[in-house]
């Protein structure tokens, strides 16, 4: 969670749509200040990460998958792949699906 002992003075950017849904929600009085209306977005994510983090699936795959991979690339037992090998990868898996192979 994320905590507000203090504030600080930021500038943003957005891009016209969300702005204009910021600013929508402080004018239908939805929200004080746009300052609250980001703040409670900030809250939403992380609160959504902190249930993915907590995700019981999640979890298992992490412990069950990804620590043990990791354990064999620091091994020298495995290695890591670009993302262009990735990508030509999925490309020659994508174009044998098509074929039927």
């Amino acid at each position: 969670m994320i905590a507000l002992d203090s504030t600080r003075r930021l500038s943003v950017e957005l891009p016209e749509d969300i702005a204009d849904a910021v600013e929508a929600r402080v004018s239908t009085g939805e929200y004080a200040s746009v300052s609250a209306v980001i703040e409670d977005g900030l809250r939403a994510l992380a609160e959504r990460d902190d249930e993915l983090l907590r995700d019981p699936a999640v979890e298992k795959w992490l412990r069950e998958e990804v620590v043990p991979e990791a354990q064999r690339v620091r091994e020298g037992k495995a290695r890591l792949y670009s993302p262009e090998e990735v990508q030509t990868r999925l490309d020659a898996l994508h174009a044998r699906t098509l074929r039927g192979e």
